[in-house]
């Protein structure tokens, strides 16, 4: 198992991110709003992170878009099959990272249980 966040696990397209937000569904909790669309289970999950500026500067931005990333990364069982586009709420950066962290696992493990 490799454990590099690699260009495939990533969305970068302009016109992946507006397909996902137009047809995607939406998960929404206290501390995170993720759009998320379902593709093949065999598939790698892909990840793009979205933070506004109001969540602070941009070294408070970067730790929320690493820890998001990582627990993306190191859970790929329940990530597979899902395209999802967090949008971390403002209350995230005056969390701990492994309260951060906690809050995402407990979305995606929400997410992986959801219908299909």
């Amino acid at each position: 198992m490799s454990f590099r966040f690699s260009r495939a696990q990533r969305i970068r397209k302009r016109r992946d991110f507006e397909y996902i937000y137009g047809h995607g569904q939406l998960y929404q909790d206290e501390y995170f709003r993720i759009f998320y669309m379902r593709t093949r289970p065999t598939e790698l999950g892909r990840l793009g992170v979205s933070l506004s500026r109001k969540l602070g500067k941009a070294h408070v931005r970067n730790r929320i878009k690493r820890i998001i990333r990582e627990t993306f990364r190191l859970h790929p069982q329940l990530t597979a099959g899902l395209d999802l586009i967090v949008q971390p709420r403002l209350v995230v950066p005056s969390l701990e990272n492994a309260q951060i962290r906690q809050h995402f696992l407990e979305a995606l493990k929400a997410l992986a249980q959801a219908a299909p």
